[in-house]
């Protein structure tokens, strides 16, 4: 290969690794967050109050790059981890999770917003 190409195909690595390296994780501004292990897979989960009563809205953020995302994995990890932090969250109050709104986000981070009730 000679010395333009080799040149050129570091360049593209380099640039290749640097949009992966940017991954936003979509974090909710003001929360607090913990990470899990769900399925051999770390997860940062970000609760933050509504400012309604016993409201809340939960991110729930692979802790690693993923290329080519499996949605429907995805989600069913983001759901076993939005239900570990929404029952414990709610059973400090005695009260049960009430799901408001859920959606996946990118096709990796899961999205809820949930009630204690």
């Amino acid at each position: 290969m000679n010395p333009q190409r080799l040149a050129l195909f570091f360049t593209a690595t380099l640039a290749a690794l640097a949009m992966v390296a940017c991954h936003d994780q979509q974090t909710i501004e003001g929360t607090s967050s913990r990470t899990l292990n769900v399925a051999g897979k770390r997860m940062k989960a970000n609760l933050s109050p509504t400012g309604t009563p016993n409201e809340f809205d939960l991110l729930i953020v692979r802790d690693a790059v993923v290329i080519n995302p499996d949605p429907q994995s995805e989600r069913a990890r983001g759901e076993e981890a939005a239900t570990r932090v929404t029952r414990e969250v709610c059973k400090v109050k005695n009260l049960n999770p009430r799901i408001v709104s859920e959606r996946l986000v990118d096709e990796i981070n899961y999205y809820v917003r949930f009630r204690c009730v």
